[in-house]
């Protein structure tokens, strides 16, 4: 009998994890902090793939960075540690 193919949240928490490894590695204690931030979101966004196939499980992990850096812009925000940019 053949095997079935792990389920996308299963798929998505492996990319988690090794981009939370990447992370960890990162020399900058601010680009960690950041991509750390922006890797607590995609929880938000992967409920919605319960109803709408996943082409990649990179795909919710990228789309909830890109409505964070989104959020961040309209609140005029800098970066991590980083005041509102005038």
């Amino acid at each position: 009998m053949g095997r079935t193919a792990p389920a996308g949240r299963v798929l998505v928490e492996a990319e988690l994890e090794r981009l939370r490894r990447v992370a960890r590695r990162l020399r900058d204690p601010k680009d960690r902090a950041l991509l750390e931030e922006l890797l607590d979101g995609v929880y938000r966004v992967l409920d919605a793939y319960r109803y709408e196939a996943m082409g990649d499980p990179l795909e919710p992990i990228l789309v909830a960075m890109v409505l964070e850096a989104a959020r961040r812009c309209r609140r005029g925000e800098g970066g991590v540690g980083e005041g509102p940019s005038h």
